[in-house]
């Protein structure tokens, strides 16, 4: 028996088990690792948002907070969420084994490996970037400090950053470094977590896909025109018989998707709007910034966080969109097979199915968001939107 867990999960595993996230390994210290994570992630949170209310505010000094603090929310929502509904993402990751372990047909394998396959391999992708950028940020964030140690001069290299800092988040600079290593190790950890838990996600619905794409295999073999030109009893057999696999698979795959989407969805609308303000800030905040060339770091920050966000929402979208374009297809298999040679009480299966596939089928936030690439286009307008006003008010 293949294990599904070991062939399309192991590099979520990995990244996840160090933090006690792994829905298999629940124990009492992985709940304290969970709940150190968490306890991290949230104090960040909580300490930018402090500075609203100890430091002396303007519009301005709001703006640059929350363009701060949205992207702290965005990285935190994710694992604490998955956290949360552990049990319940234990429960679909069973649920994707269980129907794997019943697949006999080697095509419906084959489709199954390859949605599962495909959902690895952009776990793979998402790490190696990873890994790139949490290279970088280590060398930006330190490097000054080891060439104060290797090359020490008058001033040291790290004045700069420290002047960023203080002057960023309004703290004195005696808690400078303290603020440093808490945000850094706050937003590294989080970051891990995040991709861990967020391509696991991405792989749950690669996954939803695959079932969607073996219901329409099953119905094209069911109503293939071999069996239905020679309708005897044992062909009739193999129709009703693929014609109720392809069905059920259907509904599994349904099930699975509004699970998930039902679990999430809390989360998923908070995530939402914080994505649209983090955009919206961080722009504004390029935009304030009155000689770009003298400012470049923090220029190359808020265009960096910028796009990173646009990444995570098209992806995010893009995989809603791929739920949708698959339940069509069943729809659209459905009404182009030789549905016209089967018998009557056939012909009724079918219409009874296409009436059910005929609904789009979609993952959808309190009916407010699809998650669809049209959504995505909204999502970007309404950030520029917000933008546009932001400027206005400076």
């Amino acid at each position: 028996m293949v294990c599904i867990k070991k062939r399309f999960f192991n590099l979520n595993r990995l990244l996840l088990i160090a933090f006690g996230l792994w829905p298999d390994e629940e124990t009492i210290f992985t709940r304290f690792q969970a709940t150190l994570l968490c306890s991290l992630l949230i104090s960040s949170i909580v300490f930018q948002l402090s500075r609203l209310f100890i430091a002396e505010c303007s519009f301005d000094f709001i703006v640059r907070i929350v363009s701060s603090t949205t992207i702290y929310i965005m990285i935190t929502g994710p694992p604490v969420s998955y956290w949360i509904h552990m049990k319940t993402m234990k429960c679909i990751l069973n649920q994707l084994q269980y129907i794997y372990d019943r697949l006999k047909d080697r095509n419906e394998i084959a489709i199954y490996d390859k949605y599962g396959y495909i959902g690895k391999h952009i776990t793979t992708i998402v790490i190696i970037l990873l890994v790139c950028c949490l290279f970088g940020n280590s060398v930006i964030v330190y490097w000054p400090y080891i060439l104060d140690i290797i090359i020490p001069r008058n001033e040291s290299y790290a004045i700069h950053m420290m002047q960023f800092v203080t002057t960023y988040f309004n703290v004195s600079e005696k808690y400078y470094f303290l603020i440093v290593v808490h945000l850094n190790a706050a937003s590294t950890i989080g970051l891990i977590v995040c991709v861990g838990t967020g391509t696991m996600l991405f792989s749950y619905l690669q996954h939803i896909c695959g079932m969607f794409e073996i219901a329409s295999y099953r119905i094209e073999q069911a109503m293939a025109p071999e069996l239905l030109h020679n309708f005897d009893i044992k062909n009739k057999i193999i129709i009703w018989r693929e014609m109720i696999c392809a069905i059920d698979i259907q509904r599994q795959a349904m099930q699975c998707a509004k699970c998930f989407e039902t679990s999430l969805e809390g989360t998923t609308f908070i995530l939402v709007i914080t994505t649209v303000l983090c955009v919206s800030c961080n722009l504004s905040q390029v935009f304030q910034i009155e000689a770009l060339m003298e400012e470049m770091n923090e220029v190359l920050i808020h265009f960096s966080v910028v796009s990173f966000i646009l990444t995570i929402m098209f992806v995010s979208n893009y995989a809603g969109q791929e739920v949708i374009d698959h339940s069509n297809h069943v729809y659209v298999i459905t009404y182009n097979v030789a549905w016209y040679l089967a018998p009557l009480h056939i012909q009724k299966l079918i219409l009874l199915l296409l009436q059910r596939s005929n609904k789009i089928f979609s993952l959808n936030i309190y009916g407010l968001f699809t998650a669809s690439l049209e959504c995505f286009a909204t999502l970007v307008s309404a950030s520029i939107s917000y933008f546009t006003f932001m400027y206005s008010m400076q």
